[in-house]
């Protein structure tokens, strides 16, 4: 699978395999399958479960054989393939031709996803070309949208200023339409720094067979499914209600209406009794069962919720009804849930033929599992650590700069503050500015970062503690994880002043919010 294309009938069949253990729990029976499995393999934010789909698996598989040509050009691999294929051209420039091998046509494959999806960062703009490449962070479109209209720029080298190392403000206003030229201007540039090739599917912009596997699920959804913001936010919501994790499920399939209750049993051409096994008088459905059957009635009364059954018994389909359950309070919410969970383990009961609960037996049951739910929470509550929020002095000799950067969304303007203190708190130095062209809050705190190394450099520090509220910041600045993602080159600067300048003598720390609130005012 990790280097040959599989046949997308190969992958439906161990797909089909995979769908029947899981709904019959054996390989040997195929009892219903409820619901189809590319939904299940959709993620659990757009109403799947996140099972994997070998197909774009294997897809992904074959795109990291693509990287690796990419990024290690003079392995042996690399070199073999170069000679046959593609002597004279960039490996992203190959195409296919008769009589290539199978190998090298997984290959392509998998070189054609990373085509779509590899972005450009920016440094001194002469390998990338304005007009062609893709080179612009921004959702699926990373190329110009302007037409060229006869200009005669042509590598992104020509939009920069020799004379300060940043954007001609004026020149890209002049040539590109406004939405491209407020993300151009938004680009961090650094002098000295050279272009690179990231993968602009992961933020971090290193390719992953996670993160090119995610992309192409995401893709397929979004061309089978009309799932809105909305949806999504109410699939995200299922999976966080405070209840067991059997208990979500259960609200999942019921959002669904894949229950096996006896209708949705006979609408699969079962021939079978679809009257209700708790009151025998109607067809049982998931609407009558859950909300109408004369003895859930009493359920519903007895625990004071008859106001929340009529609401949910006047919605139109079972995602709906989901939807409003999610809407309430808290408290009133899990009681809901927990009475939809208690019934519905009554109802198994009686339909297995046992004798069906009393409607004191399930309110008893709805109360027992509320009081475990608290005292487990009350335990966790109990259990869990107490925060230091308050600042923490350097130690003797040394001095903490705490920096933060404000970012107003969709905008581009922020500001930026930090503030230097020595071992006794003493106040020494307080600095803060406007800021534009920003494309995100951790490009305001990047730069409130630089100002303050900026700022210990020329009141001649030497032993400093940066400070920051930020901790992708911090991760970025102690590792080379981010070094590809769009504000690559701005974290490789920081990191070369902090050994040139500083000779390494610049401690990195992440502080809560609640206790790096001074930079925050100023």
């Amino acid at each position: 699978m990790s280097c040959f294309d599989l046949t997308k009938g190969l992958c439906d069949g161990l797909s089909s395999m995979i769908g029947k253990y899981w709904w019959s729990n054996q390989d040997k029976v195929n009892k219903i399958h409820w619901i189809g499995w590319q939904k299940l393999t959709r993620s659990k934010s757009i109403e799947g479960l996140g099972f994997r789909d070998l197909y774009a698996f294997n897809m992904a598989m074959q795109a990291r054989q693509g990287c690796h040509l990419i990024t290690q050009t003079d392995s042996l691999c690399a070199r073999v393939l170069r000679a046959k294929y593609f002597p004279l051209s960039d490996v992203l420039e190959a195409r296919a031709k008769n009589g290539i091998s199978y190998t090298w046509c997984s290959v392509l494959k998998g070189l054609h996803l990373l085509r779509e999806v590899i972005i450009w960062r920016i440094g001194d703009g002469s390998q990338v070309n304005i007009w062609a490449d893709p080179w612009i962070p921004r959702g699926e479109t990373t190329r110009v949208i302007t037409p060229r209209n006869g200009s005669l720029l042509h590598k992104v080298a020509d939009l920069i200023d020799p004379v300060t190392g940043s954007w001609d403000y004026r020149l890209v206003r002049d040539t590109f339409l406004q939405e491209d030229a407020d993300c151009i201007l938004a680009i961090p540039i650094q002098e000295g720094m050279e272009d690179t090739l990231a993968w602009h599917g992961d933020p971090n912009g290193k390719f992953s067979v996670k993160s090119a596997y995610a992309l192409v699920v995401r893709r397929n959804a979004d061309a089978s499914s009309s799932t809105s913001m909305q949806g999504e936010n109410i699939w995200k919501s299922i999976w966080n209600v405070n209840v067991t994790n059997k208990i979500k499920m259960f609200l999942w399939r019921l959002a669904h209406n894949s229950h096996p209750v006896r209708a949705n049993i006979a609408r699969r051409g079962a021939k079978i009794d679809t009257l209700c096994p708790m009151c025998s008088r109607f067809d049982e459905d998931c609407g009558h069962l859950f909300f109408k059957c004369k003895k859930v009635k009493h359920v519903w009364r007895s625990l004071c919720l008859e106001d929340i059954r009529l609401l949910l018994t006047s919605k139109a389909s079972a995602l709906e009804v989901i939807e409003s359950i999610l809407a309430l309070h808290e408290e009133i919410k899990i009681k809901v849930v927990l009475l939809l969970w208690c019934w519905w383990s009554a109802r198994n009961k009686a339909n297995q033929g046992e004798r069906c609960s009393s409607t004191e037996e399930v309110c008893s049951s709805v109360t027992y599992h509320l009081m475990s739910m608290e005292k487990l929470q009350k335990s966790t509550s109990a259990r869990a650590p107490s925060l230091n929020l308050k600042w923490q002095p350097p130690p003797a000799g040394s001095y903490k700069i705490n920096c933060d950067g404000s970012y107003l969304s969709n905008s581009g303007l922020g500001g930026w503050g930090c503030i230097v203190r020595d071992h006794d708190g003493a106040f020494l130095a307080v600095e803060a500015g406007a800021l534009t062209g920003l494309s995100s809050a951790l490009h305001a705190e990047t730069v409130a970062c630089m100002k303050g190394l900026e700022l210990a450099a020329f009141l001649g520090m030497q032993n400093v503690l940066i400070e920051t509220d930020a901790k992708i910041l911090k991760t970025a600045l102690t590792s080379q994880e981010y070094d590809l993602s769009a504000l690559g080159v701005l974290f490789k600067e920081i990191k070369s002043r902090m050994l040139s300048e500083f000779e390494s003598r610049v401690s990195l720390y992440y502080e809560d919010k609640r206790g790096n609130t001074y930079p925050v005012f100023v």
